[in-house]
Formats: C-alpha cells, structure tokens, sequence
C-alpha cells in the first residue's frame, strides 16, 4: 500500500490509481471520468481523478463538487505544468477537495507545490518522508499571494512598519 504525505502525516493510502489492482476506491483518468458522467454512471460524490500533464483543467468545473481527490501527475522532475492546473483547480475552480501531486515529486519542490495549493504528496522513491515534511517549513517569508492551504508564510508586507 503507498504511503502518502498528508497535511504534514505519513498515512497509508487506500485509493487505487489507474492501471493497479487491488482493493480500495478507484482513481479515474480525465477521460473515464467523463464517459462516466456522460453515461450517467458517475457517483454523486467520492470521486477520485488523476490529471496528466496536458488533460485540460476546465473540463473538471461541472463535476467539481463530485470529487474527493484530484492527484496531478508529474511525468518527470522539473515539469512545470502540474503547478498551473494546481493554481487553476484551486483558484478557478474552487476546489476544497484534497489535491495531491503524484508522479515525479522531489522533497525540494514541495514548499512551492503546497504554494499552488497541493495538500498531499506522492514522494518519489527514496524520498525521506521528515526531510520532505521539513520543506514545508521551508521559507518563513512570501512575496506574493498564493492558493496554497497547507503553508501559511507571513507576507512581507507584515514585517514592514
């Protein structure tokens, strides 16, 4: 069973991503969710889908309040585009669900992911989950605003008088 970075809390995790077997809730890619709603065949909540690094963002906006879990993939470290549909589903979207990014995630990006709104991380392999926790906390400071809900930095405008 993976094991996911939470809200700062290794935890076990149940959900079934696309293309393993075994027990637990599926993950569905953009595509099946949307045959799924299209056929009437979608639940009304409970919902999880994964996001590849070119699925469109805005298709999610009708089905929104149906998710539980939206995990955007990285394909490699470095990849910049999980970071945008990270900002969009938190900022236009409105989603509150939980947003983990799956895939390629490196301790070193995990601050500026939490920033774009992500709440839960897929570490790599041979990633140590307390030097991953321990980027969370990684800056004190922020320049700009941001969508994230699990680093809160005081902004600099604060520490001016």
């Amino acid at each position: 069973m993976r094991k996911t970075l939470w809200r700062r809390e290794l935890r076990a995790d149940a959900w079934r991503y696309p293309g393993e077997s075994g027990e637990g809730p599926r993950v569905l890619t953009l595509e099946e969710l949307l045959q799924a709603a299209s056929a009437g065949q979608l639940a009304r909540s409970g919902v999880g889908v994964s996001l590849g690094p070119t699925d469109e963002v805005e298709l999610l906006a009708p089905l929104v309040d149906r998710l539980a879990l939206i995990v955007v993939q990285f394909e490699k470290s470095g990849d910049g585009r999980g970071f945008s549909q990270a900002q969009l589903v938190r900022q236009r979207l409105g989603y509150g669900g939980e947003l983990r990014a799956g895939g390629a995630v490196k301790r070193d990006y995990l601050y500026l992911l939490a920033r774009c709104g992500f709440d839960a991380f897929d570490l790599d392999a041979g990633e140590d989950p307390d030097a991953a926790r321990a980027q969370l906390e990684r800056y004190s400071v922020a320049y700009q605003g941001a969508a994230d809900t699990l680093v809160h930095p005081h902004r600099r405008e604060e520490f001016a008088a």
